[in-house]
């Protein structure tokens, strides 16, 4: 049996025989296995080893953002959400958590929070087409052709060419 698929089958409670303290390794440990949990579509199953990670280092973002990012694929969308911010409380130049807010956001409807949210994408990461072209969908959704143009541009110029059947269509 690999390491991989050991990892998946073993249950939580196991983990947690796993002596708990803060600043050691336990809270990277459980977090890896919630990665992997999540690669396998055991959702719920990396939902908790991401909480139990939390419970350890309540300062691991990236714990947060990736229990987001399972959330979402349950479909919580609004769970995910206070997952990202959260990641983003802890780690404000985080720019994973923001890009994942952001297609949550989308998700959900509220297309201005996904601007906001891919707009600080691409502040703090200016080479990020997959956030160009988000903000450009999300301005589409709004009708603002002018940003939709601008950014739809953007992200062909950064080599994402999803981008150029957009532009075809909406801005000649």
């Amino acid at each position: 049996m690999s390491y991989v698929c050991f990892i998946k089958i073993i249950p939580l409670a196991l983990l947690l025989s796993i002596p708990l303290k803060a600043g050691g390794q336990t809270d990277r440990i459980i977090l890896e296995a919630g990665n992997i949990r999540h690669e396998f579509g055991d959702y719920q199953g990396a939902i908790e080893a991401f909480t139990l990670a939390l419970e350890i280092n309540p300062r691991l973002s990236i714990a947060f953002n990736n229990r987001g990012i399972s959330r979402a694929m349950t479909g919580d969308d609004p769970g995910a959400i206070q997952d990202f911010t959260r990641s983003i409380e802890v780690n404000e130049k985080y720019a994973p958590a923001y890009l994942n807010r952001a297609a949550s956001r989308y998700n959900t409807g509220d297309y201005y929070g996904a601007i906001d949210d891919y707009g600080r994408v691409t502040e703090l990461e200016p080479e990020n087409a997959i956030a160009w072209y988000g903000r450009g969908i999300a301005h589409l959704q709004v009708r603002y052709m002018v940003g939709a143009c601008n950014d739809l541009g953007m992200a062909l110029e950064l080599g994402y060419y999803p981008a150029e059947e957009l532009l075809s269509e909406h801005c000649r």
